[in-house]
């Protein structure tokens, strides 16, 4: 998605009807002409059309032949109107692009600064370009005695105070902030260290051996971390020139935001006139503030000559200036060859090490291949395959099919339990038919009170009952009841267990479905990486600093006074500086919101809304500041900014 800073600064300008001007009976050589011009000047405004229009605004192409005609003016009048919206759309952007940057080039320089590793690093990248540039200067400057100039001077001759390192062509030449005669503060530690006290100790021989040792060993790790404190000190440098260039540029751009006021009203004059008082303070102003070198900048020689002035101010002077400076003072980072060349100088020998240490252990890497693949498959087939058929045919089989006991046995007991209850009561009870019905009736709901009384009786004579007597039958009778009892209570365990057969078949595949989530999601994130909500935590960390930077911005911006004579009271207009970095961060939250947020959603919209309103150069700094009020309420717990401040920086 292409970005454009100014695309809701100035379309809406261009949007407004005195930029869009109907031609009904005009002259129609004059009508083509602007036809012909005017569609190439649009948002996006490109270079090449802004620059075809000044060349034809200062050749008249446009109204040739038509001077004094009332039409031809106010085409020529749209068609400057046009021009002038281009330059200031086209100077929002190069002025932002460049702050932002500065902004990103110190960011970085910052990152390399704080850390010994990462300087370390740094002073490797970028060690072959050091020696390239003293082998030029030992090339050209062949003339003086390389024993004078180009000398490396000894170990020895470092402990004296005078430090030889600065004042070396080869340092200025290895580390060219040397030469500019910016302070180092390594010299006054290397001068402290290696001051030698001559003074005698009133220690003992041993504690004295150990301040001596102590003392030559902070020498040589000085000695030994001396580059990396040049290259920590060059990255400081390049941060603050990175900031300073930031800041120039962040000022030209809020004073071009504070221009859009005059700029809304000379785009709605009704003719632009050269000679106007009015025209004449906008446009000088606008001169001013893209290019503040030239000073003579006049009307005198009409419009046209002018805004060819400024395009050449804006597109090739400022571009021109920018950039030798840029590589004049090497603030650039480096090129993405310089950072990746020791990677690709070691990768190579690495990989063909460990392809040679694979190649020689390949028998054991195949077993292991071999151990991984039926490790695999048995898992497949045995703990995911064949549980999720388990489930299948559970599921089909409609849970008819017993676990523990089957229904006709249990039929079958009951109807031996009955027939054994009615033959005894036939016989020693002597019921006749009716009942005996009856009897069959209260054996099925499981009352047995009559053959209970016959047991009664028999067993309070139990031997003569059991040799002569019905005790034994009634005894065989109890045993059968149980034996019924048990089926039935088997029954009901096993409706309990059919009826959550289903749960417990899910249950044996869950954690086999566990595994095949977990390995299936990392290979996933692995090969197509991760769908992080709102862009990630990182971009989502980037627009909780961005906010905290606005506040701050807000907060502590550089204080004007409003009356002279009331000198306590700050004045809540922003400053062009406080408002030119305003935008760079309410840039980032832009692009973040357009690229990182749903589209056509209530956050992604509400969120350009708040935006939108801290962009607004009518609003002051306390209505500001209550718009991020707001934002911290609506944003904050959405996008996970309460838990950033204790998060590390990814």
């Amino acid at each position: 998605m292409t970005f454009r800073f100014s695309a809701h600064y100035v379309d809406p300008l261009f949007s407004l009807g005195h930029l869009r001007t109907s031609s009904p009976g005009l002259n129609t050589q004059v009508e083509q002409a602007f036809r012909d011009i005017d569609s190439i000047l649009s948002p996006p405004f490109s270079t090449d059309a802004i620059q075809n229009a000044v060349t034809a605004l200062r050749d008249q192409t446009p109204v040739s032949g038509y001077q004094g005609d009332e039409a031809s003016d106010a085409i020529r009048a749209v068609f400057l109107k046009k021009v002038m919206l281009g330059l200031y759309a086209k100077s929002l952007d190069l002025f932002l692009d460049e702050a932002s940057t500065a902004q990103e080039d110190s960011e970085w320089w910052s990152e390399v600064e704080q850390s010994n590793l990462s300087a370390a690093l740094y002073l490797l990248q970028t060690l072959p370009h050091r020696i390239l540039k003293v082998l030029q200067v030992l090339r050209i400057d062949r003339r003086v005695p390389q024993t004078s100039t180009l000398h490396l001077p000894r170990i020895c001759s470092i402990f004296s105070s005078e430090n030889p390192w600065q004042s070396s062509v080869f340092m200025t030449t290895l580390f060219p902030h040397l030469g500019a005669g910016s302070p180092t503060s390594i010299h006054s530690n290397l001068s402290r260290a290696f001051r030698i006290d001559t003074r005698r100790s009133a220690l003992t021989y041993l504690q004295s051996l150990r301040d001596t040792l102590c003392r030559y060993i902070s020498r040589l790790t000085i000695i030994v971390t001396y580059p990396i404190h040049l290259v920590r000190e060059e990255c400081n440098i390049k941060r603050r020139e990175n900031e300073k260039i930031r800041n120039e540029r962040a000022e030209v751009l809020g004073k071009l935001l504070g221009l859009r006021p005059k700029l809304t009203w000379w785009l709605g004059a009704p003719i632009v006139e050269e000679d106007g008082s009015a025209n004449h303070e906008f446009l000088l102003e606008f001169a001013d503030t893209v290019d503040p070198t030239a000073s003579n900048r006049s009307l005198e020689n009409g419009l046209p000559s002018l805004l060819e002035g400024l395009y050449n101010a804006i597109f090739v002077a400022q571009v021109e200036r920018h950039s030798s400076y840029l590589k004049s003072n090497d603030l650039r980072r480096p090129s993405k060859l310089t950072l990746l060349w020791p990677r690709l100088l070691f990768l190579p020998p690495l990989t063909l090490y460990s392809l040679k240490l694979l190649y020689a252990s390949r028998a054991s890497l195949i077993d292991m291949a071999q151990d991984a693949f039926e490790t695999s498959k048995n898992f497949l087939e045995d703990w995911l395959l064949q549980p999720l058929y388990e489930v299948y045919r559970t599921i089909r089989a409609g849970g008819d099919e017993a676990m523990i006991v089957r229904p006709e046995s249990i039929a079958a007991d009951l109807d031996s339990l009955e027939r054994m209850s009615l033959a005894l009561a036939r016989e020693k009870l002597g019921y006749d038919q009716q009942q005996l019905v009856t009897l069959s009736q209260r054996i099925r709901l499981g009352d047995f009170t009559p053959l209970l009384k016959i047991f009664e009786e028999d067993i309070k004579s139990p031997v003569k009952s059991a040799f002569a007597g019905t005790l034994l039958r009634t005894l065989f009778l109890q045993v059968q009841k149980a034996k019924v009892d048990i089926d039935q209570a088997l029954a009901g365990i096993d409706k309990l267990l059919k009826s959550q057969e289903l749960t417990f078949a899910f249950v044996g595949v869950a954690p086999a479905f566990a595994v095949v989530y977990t390995v299936g999601g990392s290979l996933n994130r692995l090969l197509f990486g991760r769908r992080a909500k709102y862009g990630g935590k990182r971009k989502r960390q980037s627009v909780w600093l961005a906010v905290r930077r606005i506040e701050r911005l807000l907060l502590f911006q550089p204080k004007s006074l409003v009356n002279h004579g009331d000198e306590d009271r700050p004045s809540d207009v922003i400053p062009p500086l406080t408002s030119g970095l305003l935008v760079l961060s309410l840039t980032h939250l832009r692009k973040y919101a357009l690229r990182s947020l749903p589209a056509r959603s209530q956050l992604r919209e509400g969120f350009l809304e708040d935006v939108r309103d801290l962009e607004d150069p009518s609003l002051g700094r306390w209505e500001k500041l209550r718009v991020l009020d707001r934002m911290w309420k609506n944003w904050a717990n959405e996008l996970g900014w309460h838990q950033m401040a204790g998060e590390s920086t990814p």
